[in-house]
């Protein structure tokens, strides 16, 4: 059995605390915390990418569209689309981020 903590998770060098929960074939966990204020900026990926919102609120831009997102919800990203997070409220963001690194055949 192999138990990874936040605590004890590598670092992924960005400028918020983000760290590798799993990294292992098709897919690789990322925990990322957001303080109040904090953000990831907009990019993309060349895989699908999930979102789940463990804690906290804040505010998810796709491509041009802008949605609170929750505590509890989860959110699926295609491959190649523009996203970014933005922590807008006074509570920290606590997001799991699966990247699925093996993309189907079409």
């Amino acid at each position: 059995m192999d138990i990874m903590t936040f605590d004890s998770a590598p670092k992924v060098p960005v400028p918020f605390d983000a760290r590798i929960m799993h990294n292992a074939g098709p897919v690789e966990v990322i925990h990322i915390l957001l303080q109040p204020g904090e953000g990831v900026p907009p990019h993309d990926n060349p895989f699908d990418v999930l979102f789940y919102v463990l804690e906290g609120s804040g505010e998810l831009t796709i491509a041009d569209e802008v949605r609170r997102v929750d505590t509890d919800s989860l959110v699926a990203i295609a491959t190649g689309t523009q996203r970014g997070w933005e922590n807008t409220g006074t509570e920290p963001v606590r997001l799991l981020v699966i990247k699925l690194l093996e993309q189907k055949n079409s």
